[in-house]
C-alpha cells in the first residue's frame, strides 16, 4: 500500500489547519457517529498512544464533543458548525495578525536609519523608486543635469495629485510644480560642487553629488537631518524670494550678475567670511578673498 497517496485523502484538512492525526479522527469520528478512545484508535489507525492527546487537542479546538461517564464518547461536531468555526477563529487570528504586523511596521518605520549609496547611477535610481512611492509632497534643491534624469517620475508624482517643491539656481520648468529658479545661465561658476536634495513627504531624505561611480550619497530618515536638509530648502526658497521682490537680479541671469547681488547683500546686512556658514563656497564664489572683494 501506498502510504503517502493513502494520507492525501486528507488534504482538504490539513489545507484548513488540521495535523495528519486530527483529520485521520476527526473523519472517523464523522463516519461513526460515537466512539471511545480505544475505538477512535482501533478505526482511525492512529495509535493508542497518540490517540487520547489528539482527542483532548480537538476537544480544546471545539472539533470534538466529549461526553464524559464511565467511559469518555467522543462525538465530531457537526461539519457544516466546524466550517463555520475554522471561518469564525481565521477571522479574528487574521485581524489580531494585521494589528501586530502594524505594531512591528510602525516600529519599523519610527527607526531613523542612515545609509550610503555608492555609485550616481544608483542615486538616480533611489531617487526616482522615492518620487515614485511619495504620498504628499517632493522638495528638491538639484541641478538641471539631475532634474531632467528624474522628470518623467515627477511629473507622474504630479499627476498623482503630490505637491512639488523645487528650488534651483539652473533653468528649472516643470508644469503644476512649485519652481523657485534664479535660472542663471552658468551656474556651474557659483560652486565648486552639485549637490542634490529630494525630502519625500517631510520624512525620506536623499543627498548627494555628482562624481560618478566615486559619488556616495547618504538615504535617511534621520529627524535632525531631514529637518537639516528642509530647513536649507527653505532658506533658499527665502532668499531667492527676497532677491525676486527686490527685482536684483534684472535682465542679466549670470553667475557674475548673482555674485554682485550677493555682494550687496553681504555689504548691507554686514555679513563677513567669519558669519558665513560654508566657508569652502564663500572662498570659491569670492575667488579666494576672504574679505569679499
Amino acid at each position: 500500500m501506498n502510504y503517502q497517496n493513502a494520507d492525501k485523502k486528507y488534504d482538504f484538512l490539513l489545507n484548513i489547519g488540521f495535523t495528519l492525526n486530527e483529520a485521520k479522527i476527526y473523519l472517523t469520528l464523522i463516519q461513526y457517529n460515537e466512539l471511545n478512545g480505544y475505538e477512535v484508535s482501533k478505526y482511525s489507525g492512529v495509535s493508542r498512544s497518540l490517540a487520547y492527546d489528539v482527542l483532548e487537542r480537538l476537544v480544546n479546538k471545539g472539533f470534538v464533543l466529549k461526553c464524559t461517564s464511565n467511559t469518555n464518547i467522543y462525538k465530531a461536531l457537526d461539519y457544516e458548525k466546524l466550517i463555520e468555526k475554522i471561518n469564525h477563529n481565521n477571522q479574528n487570528n487574521l485581524l489580531i495578525a494585521k494589528e501586530k504586523l502594524k505594531d512591528c511596521s510602525i516600529k519599523e518605520k519610527e527607526s531613523e536609519f542612515i545609509f550610503n549609496i555608492k555609485g550616481f547611477d544608483k542615486f538616480i535610481s533611489k531617487a526616482k523608486s522615492l518620487i515614485l512611492e511619495a504620498k504628499k509632497e517632493i522638495s528638491l534643491s538639484l541641478w538641471k543635469n539631475e532634474f531632467d534624469l528624474i522628470k518623467d517620475e515627477l511629473e507622474i508624482a504630479i499627476k498623482k495629485g503630490i505637491k512639488i517643491y523645487i528650488f534651483s539656481f539652473d533653468n528649472i520648468e516643470l508644469e503644476n510644480a512649485y519652481i523657485f529658479s534664479y535660472k542663471i545661465s552658468d551656474p556651474e561658476k557659483l560652486f565648486p560642487y552639485r549637490r542634490t536634495t529630494i525630502i519625500i513627504d517631510g520624512y525620506n531624505t536623499l543627498l548627494g553629488e555628482n562624481i560618478g561611480e566615486k559619488s556616495i550619497s547618504t538615504f535617511t530618515s534621520n529627524h535632525a537631518l531631514t529637518s537639516l536638509a528642509t530647513d536649507e530648502i527653505v532658506l533658499n526658497i527665502f532668499w531667492y524670494k527676497l532677491i525676486s521682490s527686490r527685482n536684483l537680479l534684472g535682465k542679466c541671469l549670470t553667475s557674475a550678475n548673482f555674485l554682485m547681488v550677493l555682494k550687496c547683500l553681504k555689504e548691507e546686512l554686514n555679513i563677513d567670511f567669519n558669519m558665513t556658514k560654508n566657508f569652502m563656497v564663500f572662498d570659491f564664489q569670492f575667488g579666494g578673498e576672504r574679505s569679499g572683494d
